[in-house]
């Protein structure tokens, strides 16, 4: 099967071939690129000791810390899939990829518990980027039945594994490096989910030709961030 038996125009029916052309490659890079995001859910919650030490963070701010990330997917995954969706499935995973590593450095080089939580906040972005867009892929490019299923199976039990073996990843660097250790993990595997996703997923697969709300996404994403966040770090 060619590539181009996958790619089709907006509205086409690209999932009707079946499976994409190299579909076990396609199907390891957007595992890749899905464990780009599931890594990093749970790795600072171990280190949440060594970083209230290091940056005399308060309570709160340790909080936030470990939360920020999954605030920041679960605040943004709606409307970047939909972008996906209608402007690009691989064009927004390659951005959250990217994304993801600036804010794995923003992270590792925090001089306070402030940046450290930004940091974290746009890694939750660049996860509610990258993340959707590969279960969505694998939706538009397998056709229905039982190629599809197992492809989704093998996404949902390796994110999950990835995202378990992150605080035994963390307790294992911790017991050698600094805190700030825990955060550069993440970049190897984002260099090599870039190089693969530019490689191997195809490029506009069945997208949507429905109009995108950006400006109320936008806007209630920032209620939703707003709402979250304590009052006292506002001021």
């Amino acid at each position: 099967m060619s590539q181009s038996a996958v790619v089709e125009p907006v509205g086409g029916s690209a999932a009707a071939t079946g499976e994409p052309a190299r579909a076990r490659t396609v199907l390891v890079t957007l595992i890749v690129i899905a464990a780009v995001a599931n890594l990093p859910l749970a790795m600072a919650n171990v280190a949440l000791p060594s970083i209230g030490e290091a940056l005399n963070a308060s309570q709160t701010q340790l909080n936030l810390i470990a939360v920020a990330y999954s605030l920041g997917l679960a605040c943004s995954v709606l409307w970047f899939g939909a972008l996906g969706d209608r402007y690009g499935r691989k064009q927004i995973a390659i951005l959250g990829v990217t994304l993801a590593i600036p804010a794995a450095l923003v992270c590792g080089f925090a001089p306070n518990a402030g940046v450290l939580i930004f940091g974290r906040l746009l890694g939750g972005f660049a996860a509610g980027m990258a993340y959707p867009t590969t279960l969505a892929l694998i939706a538009a490019l397998w056709g229905p039945g039982p190629g599809r299923t197992r492809s989704i199976a093998l996404w949902a039990a390796l994110g999950g594994a990835v995202s378990a073996c992150g605080p035994l990843l963390s307790g294992l660097l911790l017991t050698g490096l600094a805190w700030n250790s825990v955060f550069f993990v993440v970049l190897p595997v984002a260099l090599l989910a870039l190089v693969m996703g530019f490689k191997y997923l195809p490029s506009h697969v069945n997208e949507s030709t429905e109009s995108v709300d950006n400006l109320g996404a936008s806007f209630r994403l920032f209620l939703s961030v707003r709402s979250s966040w304590p009052s006292t770090l506002l001021r």
